[in-house]
Protein backbone atom coordinates (compact mmCIF):
# COMPACT_ATOMS: atom_id res chain seq x y z
CA UNK A 1 0.00 0.00 0.00
CA UNK A 2 1.53 3.47 -0.85
CA UNK A 3 -0.15 5.92 1.33
CA UNK A 4 -1.77 9.54 -0.46
CA UNK A 5 0.76 11.49 1.62
CA UNK A 6 3.04 9.74 -0.24
CA UNK A 7 1.94 11.91 -3.01
CA UNK A 8 2.61 10.31 -6.89
CA UNK A 9 4.63 7.31 -7.20
CA UNK A 10 5.54 4.83 -10.35
CA UNK A 11 2.78 2.94 -11.85
CA UNK A 12 0.05 4.86 -9.98
CA UNK A 13 -3.06 3.65 -11.37
CA UNK A 14 -1.59 0.90 -13.54
CA UNK A 15 -1.20 -3.05 -12.28
CA UNK A 16 2.14 -4.39 -13.35
CA UNK A 17 3.29 -8.37 -12.62
CA UNK A 18 6.51 -9.51 -13.50
CA UNK A 19 6.95 -13.38 -14.23
CA UNK A 20 10.40 -15.08 -14.03
CA UNK A 21 10.64 -18.48 -15.29
CA UNK A 22 13.67 -21.11 -15.09
CA UNK A 23 14.09 -21.79 -18.95
CA UNK A 24 12.42 -18.95 -20.79
CA UNK A 25 13.37 -15.05 -20.37
CA UNK A 26 11.55 -13.31 -18.00
CA UNK A 27 8.15 -10.75 -18.64
CA UNK A 28 5.91 -8.45 -17.41
CA UNK A 29 2.16 -7.58 -17.82
CA UNK A 30 1.15 -4.45 -17.20
CA UNK A 31 -2.26 -3.15 -16.97
CA UNK A 32 -4.35 0.15 -17.46
CA UNK A 33 -7.59 0.97 -17.30
CA UNK A 34 -8.76 0.13 -21.30
CA UNK A 35 -5.13 -2.06 -22.07
CA UNK A 36 -2.85 -4.79 -20.65
CA UNK A 37 0.42 -4.93 -22.09
CA UNK A 38 2.60 -8.48 -22.16
CA UNK A 39 6.57 -7.45 -22.58
CA UNK A 40 8.67 -9.53 -23.41
CA UNK A 41 11.64 -7.27 -24.77
CA UNK A 42 14.38 -7.64 -22.29
CA UNK A 43 14.87 -3.75 -21.88
CA UNK A 44 11.43 -3.13 -21.24
CA UNK A 45 11.19 -5.60 -18.68
CA UNK A 46 14.20 -4.28 -17.03
CA UNK A 47 12.51 -0.94 -16.69
CA UNK A 48 9.56 -2.82 -15.43
CA UNK A 49 11.48 -4.03 -12.55
CA UNK A 50 13.03 -0.41 -12.23
CA UNK A 51 9.50 0.77 -11.89
CA UNK A 52 8.20 -1.91 -9.35
CA UNK A 53 11.25 -1.55 -7.44
CA UNK A 54 10.39 2.29 -7.11
CA UNK A 55 6.55 1.09 -5.83
CA UNK A 56 8.09 -0.94 -3.16
CA UNK A 57 10.28 1.64 -1.95
CA UNK A 58 7.44 4.12 -1.58
CA UNK A 59 5.05 1.14 -0.25
CA UNK A 60 4.10 0.81 4.03
CA UNK A 61 5.55 -2.59 5.04
CA UNK A 62 2.73 -5.18 5.63
CA UNK A 63 2.17 -4.57 9.11
CA UNK A 64 1.84 -0.37 8.26
CA UNK A 65 -0.14 -1.63 5.59
CA UNK A 66 -2.48 -3.57 8.12
CA UNK A 67 -2.64 -0.47 10.45
CA UNK A 68 -3.96 1.75 7.43
CA UNK A 69 -6.42 -0.41 6.66
CA UNK A 70 -7.68 -1.63 10.01
CA UNK A 71 -7.80 2.41 10.63
CA UNK A 72 -10.02 3.48 7.17
CA UNK A 73 -12.29 0.55 8.03
CA UNK A 74 -12.42 1.81 11.42
CA UNK A 75 -13.28 5.13 10.41
CA UNK A 76 -15.63 3.86 7.53
CA UNK A 77 -17.83 1.91 10.45
CA UNK A 78 -18.11 5.43 12.54
CA UNK A 79 -19.06 7.10 9.88
CA UNK A 80 -21.80 4.44 8.82
CA UNK A 81 -23.10 3.96 12.26
CA UNK A 82 -24.10 7.82 12.42
CA UNK A 83 -25.91 8.10 8.85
Amino acid sequence: MVPYAAGAYPEMGRQIKLMEFEEMPSTAYTEALFSGNLLDDPALVKRAQAAYDLLRAAALSPEASLTLLKSAAEEYRQCASTT
